[in-house]
C-alpha cells in the first residue's frame, strides 16, 4: 500500500492542530486559575455600602443575627461544600476564626446550594466552630451580590462592606484582610468569642 505525500501531510497538519489546541486550551485554563485566585472586587452595590441584614439559624444550632455585630469587624464567607477551593480554604478560616474571634471579630459562613446533609457533613469533617448558617433560599446569595464561590466579604464597624474577594485566598491573604480592619476600642460585638 503506498500512502500519497498528500496524505501524510495533511495528517501531520491534523496533529499539529490538535496540539496547538491542546497547548491553547492549557495556557487559558491556567489564566483563568491566576485570575479566579482571590482577589478584591469593588464593584457592584455593596462596595463601600452597609451589609444586607440576615438571622438564620446555624448549623451549630442557634442563630446568627448580623445586626447584632454591628460594632465590629465581620467576615462573611459563603461557601458549599462541592467548591474544591471551599475545601482547601476551610481549615484556614477554622483556624483564623478560633484565633480572631476572641479579639472582637465575628465569622459567618453562609453555605448555599447545598443539601443540608452535605452541608452539615462539611462542618463536621472540617470541624467548623464559628457560625455557619445555610441560605437555602439563596436571598443572602443575591442580597451581597456574590457572583462565585468561595467569597469572602470583609464589613468594618456598622457593618459597611470594606472588602469583597472573589475566589480563593491563601492564609497570609485572609490574615491581611482581617488585620485591615480593626475593632472599635472598647466595642465587643454581640457574641464575640461565642460559637454558633
Amino acid at each position: 500500500m503506498t500512502i500519497s505525500l498528500s496524505t501524510r501531510s495533511a495528517a501531520g497538519r491534523r496533529t499539529l492542530l490538535v496540539a496547538v489546541a491542546v497547548v491553547v486550551i492549557a495556557l487559558l485554563a491556567v489564566l483563568a486559575l491566576a485570575l479566579a485566585r482571590g482577589r478584591p472586587e469593588e464593584r457592584g452595590a455593596l462596595a463601600g455600602g452597609r451589609a444586607p441584614a440576615f438571622n438564620l439559624p446555624t448549623f451549630q444550632g442557634g442563630r446568627f443575627n448580623l445586626a447584632e455585630h454591628a460594632g465590629g469587624p465581620v467576615l462573611v464567607y459563603f461557601w458549599a461544600s462541592w467548591c474544591l477551593p471551599c475545601r482547601d480554604e476551610a481549615p484556614i478560616i477554622q483556624r483564623l476564626a478560633a484565633e480572631y474571634e476572641g479579639r472582637g471579630y465575628a465569622f459567618v459562613g453562609v453555605n448555599i446550594w447545598d443539601a443540608e446533609k452535605d452541608a452539615r457533613a462539611f462542618v463536621q469533617q472540617y470541624g467548623l466552630t464559628f457560625a455557619t448558617v445555610a441560605d437555602q433560599k439563596g436571598e443572602v446569595y443575591l442580597d451581597f451580590g456574590v457572583e462565585r464561590l468561595p467569597t469572602a466579604i470583609m464589613l468594618g464597624p456598622g457593618l459597611q462592606v470594606e472588602r469583597r474577594f472573589l475566589g480563593q485566598l491563601r492564609e497570609p491573604e485572609l490574615r491581611a484582610l482581617l488585620d485591615g480592619v480593626r475593632p472599635v476600642d472598647g466595642v465587643r460585638p454581640a457574641g464575640a468569642g461565642q460559637r454558633g
